[in-house]
């Protein structure tokens, strides 16, 4: 019995410790994506006019590593925030009969590139596809 309460004791300290440690230093998430370098809206980064279109959350994992790893390779993005009034009934009206829809809902990020629509789909076949236009 006493080995159980000092053990219990022990966890409650570590997880107390863990709480003020995550308070007193926590880092400052970014209010918004200025951290990712897209295309602006009016001139296309390509000489071709060829720009990757991804459309995702600012709160979501994937659509942050999705844009990061593009930005890596090179490719032009062009991000849309669908939580964005103004983007939500452009990103529905456009992907709606696309075949995307699944139980109601987006898998995100979803990408528009040469022409194509994918849901949730690896960096490297975004920039094959981008390259293979």
């Amino acid at each position: 019995m006493n080995r159980v309460v000092v053990l219990l004791l022990i966890l409650g300290m570590a997880g107390g410790v863990l709480h003020v440690k995550n308070r007193l230093f926590k880092r400052p998430a970014p209010a918004d994506m200025a951290w990712v370098q897209t295309a602006p809206a009016s001139a296309p980064a390509a000489p071709d006019g060829a720009v990757v279109e991804v459309y995702g959350r600012d709160g979501c994992a994937i659509t942050r590593r999705l844009l990061v790893d593009l930005q890596a390779a090179n490719v032009p993005v062009r991000y849309h925030d669908i939580d964005a009034a103004h983007e939500q009934a452009g990103f529905h009206a456009r992907f709606e009969n696309a075949g995307l829809l699944r139980n109601g809902s987006y898998a995100l990020p979803v990408v528009a590139v040469a022409g194509y629509s994918y849901a949730r789909p690896s960096s490297s076949s975004v920039v094959y596809r981008y390259n293979a236009r």
